[in-house]
């Protein structure tokens, strides 16, 4: 498998993606943060100006100017740049006390930024006020605040980048281990595709989101094998079961050709057109069979009552039986037994039920058929008194074209039983097949929807 470009890895693009996004809320997250910082520092060097102004003011009060001169020299001098400066101005303007030569302006706080002194030190956070007459200015430096401001912001910048880092190496990290994982997928995809049917996608024990998927995959690829190979069986069913129909009417047309004798002729051509008959009865029963498995028929699904169709059935098929020396009896609750399904196609399920247990039993056998509710839902038997079916075939029977030996010499096509069961398919049905003790009970078992009316 090719190695790739590293940035076009689906792992790295996705891991570069989510760790954008984190690190865009990481630094909206850090710009407020440094913004609270900053107000808070703030806050606090007002705090600290007022504090110093305050002291001033109340010497003032106290022992008049004197008293703010001597308190503004009291204060000795602090390392430079992050000294306090003081400007104390009469009413003509001159400035009587002080360190600093702050100029005039309105009362209130204002910033002297950084670079403004000639010493270029760094900027101020001043108020000045009235004292009678007087202005007095006084400031403290921001060169403190500055520093801490520019810690925070190199450290927010320092942990941003070593997030992106780790990120980056998170997803080489994941690149990797999702390289090989991938690849393992395509090696056993390549060999699905080229025909190894019977290779499973690896699923691990984590049962992340690709072994989800592997394993959906995996079902799906066991019904696709199960349905390639019943397609090979029935295309081998196909080619053996008709091909004695097929060379039966070939040899009767050959015959045909060699006779004299219209009457001949005509018999001969006869007993071609009927295997050919029942050549178009095979296939259209193939192609019926094609139909109810593709669930196309769902579209015609409704409410039906199974013991009226049931009753319908056993009318029109109790003479049937009758003709052929069979008896049928009908056995029926009184209560309304309701299933969602195509009452055309369960009416074929019925009727394909009885023609076997008429055909394939010897005269005088008794057949039956008998509804009931269940827990599990609404239960249709039908059942006979006659060989029944061994244990071991009755699976078999309910493929294409299987026929058990003793049923060869008896007319069929051995499609009755698999259409019996792709219709209960269809409906979400169970059918089971059990000894009858003697004879054969075939059990279906509908989904019940309606509730159980006398």
């Amino acid at each position: 498998m090719p190695g790739g470009s590293f940035f076009k890895s689906t792992a790295v693009r996705l891991a570069i993606i989510y760790s954008s996004l984190f690190v865009v809320s990481y630094l909206g997250a850090n710009v407020i943060a440094y913004q609270m910082v900053l107000a808070y520092l703030d806050e606090r060097l007002d705090a600290a100006v007022m504090e110093r102004y305050r002291e001033i003011e109340s010497a003032f009060r106290a022992r008049g100017l004197p008293g703010a001169v001597g308190m503004i020299e009291s204060h000795g001098p602090a390392i430079s740049g992050q000294e306090t400066i003081y400007t104390l101005r009469d009413a003509a303007g001159g400035v009587v006390a002080g360190n600093a030569d702050l100029p005039r302006g309105p009362d209130g706080f204002f910033d002297l930024p950084t670079g403004a002194r000639e010493d270029g030190t760094a900027g101020y956070k001043i108020f000045r006020g009235r004292l009678g007459g007087n202005e007095l200015a006084v400031g403290i430096s921001e060169g403190d605040t500055e520093q801490l401001a520019s810690i925070v912001l190199v450290s927010f910048g320092w942990t941003t980048a070593i997030v992106f880092a780790l990120a980056l190496a998170g997803a080489a990290v994941l690149r990797y281990r999702a390289r090989s994982r991938i690849f393992e997928l395509s090696q056993t995809a390549h060999a699905i595709g080229h025909g190894e049917l019977s290779r499973r996608l690896p699923v691990s024990p984590r049962m992340d989101e690709i072994d989800v998927l592997s394993s959906e995959v995996n079902v799906a690829l066991a019904r696709l094998e199960a349905s390639v190979a019943s397609l090979k069986q029935v295309t081998t069913d196909i080619a053996h079961d008709l091909k004695t129909p097929v060379g039966r009417a070939f040899l009767a047309l050959d015959d045909a050709l060699q006779l004299e004798s219209l009457d001949d002729v005509k018999e001969a051509v006869g007993g071609a057109l009927q295997e050919l008959s029942a050549l178009a009865a095979t296939f259209d029963a193939l192609l019926r069979i094609a139909q109810i498995e593709s669930g196309s028929r769902t579209a015609r699904f409704a409410q039906v009552d199974l013991a009226d169709l049931v009753r319908d059935m056993y009318e029109t098929y109790e003479v049937i039986a009758s003709e052929e020396g069979h008896a049928l009896d009908l056995d029926l609750p009184e209560e309304k037994l309701e299933i969602r399904g195509d009452p055309d196609l369960v009416r074929q399920m019925l009727a394909n039920l009885l023609a076997n247990a008429v055909r394939h039993t010897p005269a005088g056998s008794r057949a039956c058929i008998r509804l009931s509710r269940r827990p599990e839902g609404v239960a249709l038997e039908v059942t006979d008194d006659g060989p029944g079916i061994p244990q071991a075939e009755r699976a078999r029977v309910l493929e294409r074209f299987y026929r058990l030996e003793k049923s060869r010499t008896t007319v069929g096509s051995g499609l009755g039983l698999s259409m019996v069961k792709a219709i209960c398919d269809l409906h979400d049905a169970r059918i089971e097949l059990a000894d009858n003790a003697p004879g054969l009970m075939v059990r279906i078992v509908f989904k019940s929807t309606g509730a159980a009316s006398a």
